[in-house]
């Protein structure tokens, strides 16, 4: 398996390497372009594939709501569909460097009626958030854990955020094996969902109004070597939303410096299969690489309207389940007490698309959004398969299986 990045090989060729299943982020609430579909590479090119809502919301990208987003970044050589596969590296910091993330355009920072900041100063790994794929963090805190990148924040009182490595070496500034045989693929910026009902340090411009983020990786010397730029517009209503999730499934407690038990990656995106494999497991199981391979895994939630208010518990979609299409298993009708609100469909190479398989149940309510969980068996040939769940007036989230 190719599990580092080419320019570190000789570095990590003796490293432990630990069993890795895949890793990536849902295609939701897709508002701005970054990158586009080309190959990624460092030296002048934009390195913000995408940004999207974050897969714990409804309402990350929405107008004048709180802002909680996704930066989505390439692999450098990959074609962009693949960049969150964990055997193509990201990005790093350089040791003594730092990255700034900057809002600009219609992005507001909160301050009450006298100009006094609502939130300050931003907070590490709540406000914002290094990620190979969700609930795989790699944390600003120091530990022997693979997930320890040992990092500090620094908020300008303004649009930007400053994130400088602790320790590191070289061009690896952040510690440990998800930063420097993975490297970080995601920037989330949020609320703090650990202080209840808000407040957010940013906020969504009006509807129809454009929003801008620019990332800024910069070395020690000052230099700057890689930089990507996106454009958001807010849209005022964006309906139900489904994203790709592994909510309930990962090792609990990352961010202590004590948790040393997390695995490379731990996520049902981008695992690994033989062909005519069945992906049936929806059960936690430790360690996570024990439970392998688990069934495509989706988080549903009702539109903001719907809400009880703009943050984190937000209520997902109850009593959801989806019947298979007999004529072609690799589609399916998902519902809501027997009404069609979407459907999902299974792709693979020409003549093997897979099939989908029985519901496990329906849905319920209960801790943030709803879980789906949709297993799948992929077909006889190898290559990528994706699993598409789309929901009518509302998103859609794909999750991406390779088959080897």
């Amino acid at each position: 398996m190719k599990l580092v990045n080419k320019k570190q090989h000789s570095f990590l060729w003796s490293s432990l390497i630990i069993l890795a299943l895949g890793i990536g982020f849902s295609n939701v609430t897709l508002a701005g372009k970054g990158g586009g579909g080309g190959k990624g590479d460092h030296g002048g090119v934009n390195i913000i594939t995408d940004i999207v809502s974050a897969p714990v919301v409804t309402n990350g990208l929405v107008a004048g709501e709180p802002t909680e987003f996704n930066i989505l970044l390439n692999a450098p050589g990959e074609d962009n569909d693949v960049a969150l596969d964990p055997e193509n590296f990201s990005h790093q910091i350089p040791a003594g460097g730092r990255m700034e993330v900057e809002l600009g355009g219609t992005y507001v920072r909160n301050r009450d009626s006298s100009g006094t900041l609502v939130v300050d100063p931003i907070v590490a790994n709540r406000n914002i958030i290094l990620t190979i794929a969700p609930q795989n963090p790699i944390v600003a805190t120091a530990g022997t854990g693979v997930q320890h990148g040992n990092w500090s924040v620094t908020d300008d009182g303004d649009r930007l955020i400053t994130i400088s490595p602790n320790g590191g070496t070289g061009a690896n500034g952040l510690e440990n094996d998800r930063a420097n045989i993975v490297g970080f693929k995601v920037i989330h910026v949020r609320p703090n969902a650990r202080s209840g009902f808000g407040p957010a340090p940013f906020l969504n411009g009006p509807a129809g109004t454009v929003g801008t983020v620019d990332v800024r990786i910069i070395d020690a010397q000052g230099k700057l070597v890689e930089s990507g730029s996106v454009n958001v517009k807010f849209e005022a209503s964006v309906g139900r939303q489904v994203h790709i999730t592994n909510a309930g499934l990962t090792t609990g407690g990352q961010g202590s410096p004590t948790t040393t038990t997390a695995e490379l990656v731990e996520s049902t995106n981008f695992q690994r299969v033989a062909p005519n494999t069945s992906m049936t497991n929806t059960a936690k199981t430790n360690p996570f690489s024990a439970g392998a391979p688990y069934a495509p895994r989706f988080l549903l939630f009702e539109a903001l309207e719907d809400q009880p208010d703009s943050f984190i518990p937000q209520v997902g979609i109850e009593n959801v389940t989806y019947t298979v299409n007999s004529r072609k298993p690799s589609t399916a009708t998902l519902t809501e007490n027997g009404t069609t609100i979407g459907t999902i469909e299974m792709k693979g190479p020409k003549k093997s698309n897979g099939t989908i398989l029985v519901s496990p149940g329906l849905t319920t309510i209960g801790g943030n959004g709803s879980v789906l969980n949709v297993p799948v068996q992929v077909g006889s040939k190898p290559g990528l398969y994706t699993v598409q769940v789309e929901l009518l007036f509302g998103g859609e989230a794909k999750t991406t299986i390779v088959v080897e």
